[in-house]
């Protein structure tokens, strides 16, 4: 960074920050519009995850109870419900009231598309409309944050909900109105309804610290906070209330090991128990390709007449954004690390803090070498790999649709853009980044995982028994076949035992492992293998036929 850009920066800081032009907003929106929106429905359920939290939509669409819908018979959710009724609006708006792998992953995709826009804005206010495009991009192109934005999962809502409201009230901090508060409870209402009061109470702890660092004395923002707080739980209060009318006990239970018992480490079964430096591992990965710039980061080193200036400026210290970043990324990450439960996912509201970081780190590296070698190293994989994929489809006669194989062109575009002129090295890098994304979701991602997918066997079981309850052998809730219950469209009744009062021809099916005693005494077949590994559980799946 040159002196006079450093001098103009810091003006801009002096004035109270960057206005924002309209510009860049648009062009990162249709940027994001086009990796996000376009083959949302071309990957099929694959995993166990997406159709878990697809099937309560369905409930709720069959059933009409927007409370505490029940799939598989008599299974309650087990988060609260947000992510089902935006699931349910949308399939009623844009679908015609069904639920597919399109309108079930869409809240995620616009939560997402809404987080990067909000990232812009405060990042922009920071350091000027480049800055704020570059750390949205690479927030978007971060491989958990896209991974997350183009599943049927909680998460991405759920981080939407939690950070937006953070950069409102940071914003509101210098500039208060009533309706920035507001909004802040709404948003905090919406991520409490989505996975627990966690989803309100971490954010407040974020913002309060934040503000106490920043100078702001103690009962004011404890008291604003605790407003806001207090706000945000009302609308979920109402919720809960309601589902412990209809679920009672069973609910409670639920309720308690999943807000409570998971954080404390004392939960009746083991899910997702990692040593505390997971935490580390996972963010490294999930923030590829950009955790090579935090390893260039020593390279980072401020000039002296850089210092000098911002010392003279007042400015010795970190910035307002800055500090926010710092703070909100340490909590997060800290907070996570109690529970003996780790996941990648919990970690994502700090991808955006963490972004505004590493985008700080690429702008002052972006005349040196560091920045080329990401761009050379980006712009040969934006030309290799859509050859790659075309190499796997011939091989393997992987299917790729139409639109597939033209979402094979923009990296290619990309890479071949900056090895022919080798300039704006960071742009460059950030391109190529999501144009390769572009090329997974619309062909490489459909072509390796929907072959993957228990579909086809749910369609075969949908043509040989049109009608009437399939049952499934299940000790716990573990081994449900979660997909093939999807699209059987929840026909799926789960059993202890093999029940002996059903009609002939019912079909069974029997995950690997699940004890089978009393199935040739009830009049069922002897089971025969449905398929070699089931997508939900990775094991060999069985069926047998009453007699």
């Amino acid at each position: 960074m040159n002196l006079s850009n450093t001098n103009r920066h810091l003006k801009e800081h002096i004035r109270g920050g960057y206005s924002l032009d309209w510009r860049p907003q648009a062009l990162l929106l249709a940027a994001l519009a086009i990796m996000f929106l376009p083959w949302l429905g071309d990957i099929l359920f694959n995993s166990k995850g997406e159709p878990r939290e697809a099937i309560v939509a369905v409930s709720i669409l069959d059933s009409g109870n927007w409370i505490l819908p029940t799939s598989f018979g008599h299974d309650i959710p087990f988060k609260p419900p947000f992510l089902a009724w935006m699931t349910a609006v949308f399939a009623l708006l844009f679908n015609g009231g069904e639920v597919n792998e399109y309108v079930s992953r869409l809240p995620s995709a616009i939560a997402l598309i809404a987080l990067c826009w909000a990232t812009y804005r405060w990042a922009a206010h920071s350091r000027g409309g480049r800055f704020g495009l570059l750390t949205a991009m690479m927030l978007a192109t971060s491989a958990e944050v896209f991974r997350d934005g183009i599943g049927c999962r909680v998460d991405m809502v759920l981080t939407a909900c939690s950070v937006i409201p953070i950069f409102i009230l940071d914003r509101g901090r210098k500039h208060p109105s009533a309706w920035r508060y507001v909004a802040a409870a709404a948003l905090l209402s919406c991520a409490t309804l989505t996975k627990g009061p966690v989803g309100s109470l971490l954010p407040c702890l974020v913002t309060g610290v934040y503000f106490l660092l920043a100078g702001e004395r103690f009962w004011p923002t404890l008291g604003r906070l605790t407003a806001v707080c207090a706000v945000s739980f009302v609308l979920p209060a109402l919720w809960y209330y309601a589902a412990w009318q209809q679920g009672g006990q069973e609910f409670y239970d639920l309720a308690y090991e999943e807000n409570v018992l998971r954080l404390t480490g004392k939960m009746s079964y083991e899910s997702h128990v990692n040593p505390w430096w997971y935490n580390f591992m996972t963010l490294a990965i999930g923030l590829m390709p950009w955790t090579l710039l935090a390893v260039m980061a020593p390279i980072c080193i401020r000039s002296k007449a850089y210092i000098d200036l911002r010392r003279r400026a007042g400015r010795g210290r970190l910035s307002d954004a800055g500090l926010l970043a710092a703070t909100a990324a340490a909590i997060v990450v800290l907070f996570y690390t109690i529970p003996a439960s780790k996941r990648s996912v919990y970690l994502l509201p700090a991808y955006p803090f963490l972004c505004y970081a590493l985008a700080a780190v690429f702008m002052r590296l972006r005349h040196r070498w560091p920045a080329s070698v990401m761009a050379w190293l980006l712009s040969c994989l934006a030309v290799a790999a859509p050859v790659g994929v075309l190499v796997y489809a011939a091989a393997t006669d992987g299917a790729i649709s139409n639109l597939g194989y033209a979402a094979l062109v923009p990296p290619m575009v990309a890479g071949a853009w900056w090895l022919l002129r080798r300039t704006r090295p960071v742009a460059s890098s950030v391109i190529c980044a999501a144009a390769m994304y572009i090329a997974y979701h619309g062909a490489a991602g459909p072509m390796i995982l929907n072959a993957k997918s228990d579909e086809p066997l749910a369609r075969e079981i949908a043509r040989t028994h049109p009608t009437g309850p399939v049952y499934q052998m299940a000790d716990c809730k573990a081994s449900r076949l979660f997909t093939i219950n999807f699209y059987l469209h929840d026909r799926l009744l789960p059993v202890s035992a093999a029940p002996s009062d059903v009609p002939r021809g019912t079909l069974m099916l029997i995950p690997a492992g699940v004890d089978t005693t009393g199935l040739h005494a009830a009049g069922w077949s002897t089971p025969e293998l449905l398929t070699e590994r089931s997508c939900d559980f990775r094991k060999p799946a069985m069926q047998a036929v009453k007699l």
